[in-house]
């Protein structure tokens, strides 16, 4: 079956619109995309239509709480994917999401599973595309916005803010240089507490100024890789 639609003026139109969403998390050292298993074996982002009554991002939220049971998390539209052949059932274009979530979150049906953001996968649609332009979004927002904070816990030491970090840059980073240059941010404050978890001193933990999307100074150097 191939959906078709025609808008007031006579002209072939979308048929649906739909949501996907690119959620992603960082899992002993390693950026990690969560996704569905298709038919054939490839791999699809969880998604789905959008309501009468809703708009994309509610959409995506809904979707995102099927599959992961989670109503809190970073999440920001990552674009419109619109090609008239993305889709075989028909035209339908995508609002395409990026959701970063905490490493111990898991999916809610035996469908649905964690695999490496970077590995080669056999995609669905136009997926691998959709990928691709979160990461780069991702990457591109590390050293200049909060977007990790839907991946660190609320408090956090600089040592686990390194370990994220260096999972989505793809880089290793000299530990007092990071420190330096992620406080200069402004993104972050002290909490005035410590942790004993690892071995060695207690470390002094931190937490984000503010958990919604937010920007830092344009004056800090880029932290160079170690």
């Amino acid at each position: 079956m191939f959906w078709t639609a025609t808008n007031s003026e006579g002209y072939p139109s979308p048929a649906a619109l739909a949501v996907d969403a690119v959620v992603l998390t960082v899992r002993d050292g390693r950026l990690d995309v969560l996704v569905v298993r298709s038919d054939g074996g490839r791999r699809a982002l969880p998604g789905g239509f959008v309501t009468p009554d809703e708009d994309p991002a509610g959409a995506a939220v809904r979707v995102l709480e099927q599959k992961t049971a989670l109503t809190r998390l970073y999440l920001e539209q990552l674009g419109a994917f619109a090609a008239p052949g993305r889709d075989p059932r028909g035209w339908i274009p995508s609002i395409a999401h990026l959701a970063l979530v905490p490493p111990a979150t898991q999916p809610n049906d035996d469908q649905t599973t964690w695999v490496n953001a970077h590995g080669r996968h056999r995609w669905a649609f136009d997926h691998r595309e959709i990928v691709r332009a979160a990461l780069d979004r991702i990457q591109g927002k590390l050293w200049w916005s909060n977007v990790a904070v839907g991946v660190l816990p609320h408090d956090f030491s600089l040592s686990q803010a390194r370990q994220v970090y260096q999972a989505i840059a793809r880089t290793t980073y000299d530990g007092a240089t990071f420190a330096r240059d992620l406080k200069a941010t402004g993104l972050i404050q002290p909490t005035g507490q410590t942790t004993t978890d690892s071995p060695g001193r207690p470390a002094a933990l931190y937490r984000y100024t503010t958990t919604s999307p937010a920007w830092g100074s344009g004056r800090r150097k880029r932290v160079p890789p170690g």
